[in-house]
């Protein structure tokens, strides 16, 4: 609901108050997405008197507006004068509304109707603070249903439609096996797991020039190399992880093994090397375990099935 509120409503309502022209107004807080400071604007003259020019916060390019109750002469230095914008949104579209400082939060009652608050026909209405003293409301739909005077409105509009669509066709979240070796968080591709075993002896290797494998398992009658992210704590490290790399099986030594997660990363290109090297899970950082890396730095003379190398 818009600042016309109506007239039967008798629950108080949180408005944020601000200073503009050295004159009180408030704005329904459910409107108010944010509230930062103006670091740069472009000025950019439009068909609405109180578009003052366009500011871009974290990338997102947004329509300045101010609510005046006089005419400024042209070489006012908007910025050092309305240095805060109040963020306003509705549905995809937002706007920057800039003020000169910002009072607080007040609960009033709903706004009423009143006339000769400004030389306009447009509807006013105003709110009554305790000492029965006007607060002018302000409307953000005068500005957001105002699509010629402020063009980006469609932009934006336009913008979100295409993000959509994107999200559509976004490819699948990838899922890992999180596990922990030596207090450090570990994340490893769970399409290369087949399980993961505890209580499995090890059987020590002897020390070959360049191979850093220090430990054998059998299990089935297999025998996998144990490869480490740690050079200690091999005592702890009782949880073997079975993966299977260009047919071959090998065992990755943790600790503990945290379960199946999804990397809640924000979506990046594919070609974003950082995608692959740590993932987020709930508010967690986990390095991504690079299995051909890994192996390749324990048994440097491994070759891949189909390699021409031997």
């Amino acid at each position: 609901m818009n600042a016309v509120e109506s007239v039967f409503e008798t629950e108080k309502i949180p408005v944020l108050l601000f200073l503009s022209d050295g004159r009180r107004y408030g704005v329904r807080l459910t409107s108010v997405r944010e509230v930062v400071e103006i670091e740069n604007m472009e000025p950019i003259e439009g068909e609405a008197d109180e578009y003052i020019g366009v500011m871009v916060l974290r990338k997102e390019p947004i329509p300045l507006v101010v609510v005046r109750s006089r005419a400024h002469a042209a070489d006012v230095d908007l910025h050092s004068e309305l240095p805060m914008c109040i963020v306003l949104q509705r549905g995809h579209s937002a706007i920057g509304l800039a003020v000169q400082r910002i009072i607080g939060i007040r609960n009033f009652d709903p706004a009423h109707p009143t006339k000769g608050l400004v030389a306009t026909d447009q509807p006013q209405h105003a709110y009554l603070d305790d000492e029965g003293q006007l607060v002018q409301a302000v409307d953000p739909d005068r500005w957001f249903n105002a699509q010629s005077a402020l063009p980006l409105i469609s932009d934006q509009r336009a913008m979100k439609l295409v993000s959509e669509q994107e999200k559509k066709i976004e490819r699948p979240r990838q899922r890992y096996m999180a596990l922990t070796i030596r207090d450090h968080l570990y994340a490893v591709d769970s399409s290369l797991v087949e399980r993961a075993l505890d209580d499995v002896e090890t059987t020590p290797l002897p020390k070959r020039p360049g191979v850093k494998l220090d430990s054998v398992i059998e299990v089935s009658g297999a025998v996998m190399p144990v490869l480490r992210l740690s050079r200690g704590g091999f005592s702890e490290q009782s949880i073997h992880i079975i993966v299977n790399y260009y047919g071959q099986k090998w065992s990755i030594a943790a600790e503990r093994v945290l379960g199946i997660v999804s990397d809640e990363s924000p979506l990046r290109p594919s070609d974003d090397e950082s995608q692959s090297r740590v993932i987020s899970h709930k508010g967690a950082f986990h390095e991504v375990i690079d299995v051909p890396a890994l192996i390749a730095e324990m048994v440097p003379d491994f070759v891949r099935s189909g390699d021409s190398r031997g």
